[in-house]
C-alpha cells in the first residue's frame, strides 16, 4: 500500500533562495506520512484493539470499547469502532466520557424542583411529579438514569377519562351522567323508595376506571293471601312495606304457632320468612 502524504503544515513557508552558486528552497520542503492519533483518557476499563498502538494509517479500523460507567462521545453507546480517513480524523471520534442524562424533555413533568435533573450520572435517580390531568408511567415515584436516558419512557403519562358511570341495580344517579368524567370526578348516586343502600352513594373516576361498590337492598312486602295460607296476620303495624333490616311481628288469626319460625322476623334485602300457625 504506497504511504498517503501530506506537507508539515508546521513548517515555515519555502522560499527560492541562492546560496553561493546555487539557489535551493529554504527551508526543504518536508512531506509526512498521514496517520490517525489515537489518545484515550485514563478511564477504568477503557481498552482497544489493537492494543499497544496510537498511530494508525487512513483505511485501518479499530474498536475502543469503554469502562462500564462510560459511553462514546456522541454515540451512547459502549463500543464503537472506527476508521482512519485520508485527512488523518476518525470516522468516529474514538473518546470515551462518564454517562450522564441531561434534564429530560418532557411537557408533562413539573418544573417545580428542576435544579434536580442537572449533571446526573448513570444510576442516579430524582424524585419527580407530573403536571395535573398526567401520571407518572408505572406509578414509580423516582426517575433512574440510565444508558438509553431516564427511565420510565416516558416518564408521565395522560390520565384517560372515564366514560358513562356504571348502572345501578333498582337506583339511579343524582344527576344527569356524561359521556365522560375526568380524573377524581364523583358521581352520586341513589336508590329507589323503600330501597336501602349498602355501602357509598359514591363512585369515583380513578385513572380511568370506576371505583366504589355499592347495592340497593330490597324491601319486603307483605302479602295478604301468604299470611292467610300460614294462617298469620300483623300483631299491631299496618304497614305491609318493611325496609331492609326492618323487625315486624306477626300474631295467630286462628289455632297456635308451630315454633318452628319465630313470631318476630326481621327484612333481608326483600326476603322475609312467614311463621305458621295450626288449629
Amino acid at each position: 500500500m504506497n504511504a498517503i502524504l501530506h506537507i508539515n503544515a508546521q513548517e515555515l513557508p519555502s522560499r527560492c533562495t541562492k546560496n553561493g552558486d546555487r539557489t535551493e528552497w529554504i527551508p526543504t520542503p518536508e512531506c509526512e506520512e498521514i496517520k490517525c492519533e489515537l489518545t484515550l483518557p485514563p478511564l477504568r476499563g477503557t481498552t482497544y484493539e489493537p492494543a499497544y498502538r496510537n498511530r494508525f494509517s487512513p483505511g485501518e479500523t479499530i474498536r475502543v470499547t469503554c469502562g462500564e460507567r462510560y459511553w462514546i462521545v456522541g454515540t451512547r453507546t459502549l463500543s464503537v469502532e472506527t476508521t482512519c480517513k485520508e485527512d488523518g480524523e476518525w470516522t468516529v471520534r474514538p473518546v470515551c466520557q462518564e454517562v450522564t442524562c441531561s434534564r429530560p424533555q418532557d411537557r408533562a413533568l413539573s418544573s417545580r424542583q428542576s435544579w434536580r435533573w442537572w449533571l446526573n450520572k448513570l444510576g442516579d435517580t430524582v424524585r419527580y411529579t407530573c403536571i395535573s390531568g398526567y401520571r407518572s408511567t408505572g406509578g414509580v415515584t423516582q426517575a433512574t438514569c440510565t444508558r438509553d436516558g431516564w427511565e420510565p419512557n416516558p416518564l408521565c403519562q395522560e390520565i384517560p377519562p372515564c366514560g358513562t358511570p356504571p348502572a345501578l341495580e333498582d337506583g339511579d344517579t343524582k344527576t344527569a351522567m356524561k359521556e365522560h368524567y375526568s380524573h377524581n370526578e364523583t358521581v352520586e348516586y341513589m336508590c329507589q323508595s323503600y330501597y336501602i343502600m349498602e355501602g357509598e352513594p359514591y363512585k369515583t373516576c380513578l385513572y380511568g376506571e370506576w371505583t366504589g361498590h355499592m347495592r340497593c337492598l330490597r324491601p319486603c312486602i307483605v302479602n295478604e293471601d301468604e299470611m292467610s295460607q300460614h294462617n298469620i296476620t300483623l300483631k299491631s303495624s299496618s304497614t305491609k312495606y318493611l325496609v331492609h333490616d326492618e323487625i315486624i311481628e306477626f300474631r295467630c288469626t286462628r289455632g297456635l304457632s308451630t315454633g318452628t319460625v319465630a313470631m318476630r322476623q326481621r327484612c333481608n334485602s326483600g326476603v322475609l320468612v312467614l311463621p305458621t300457625c295450626r288449629e
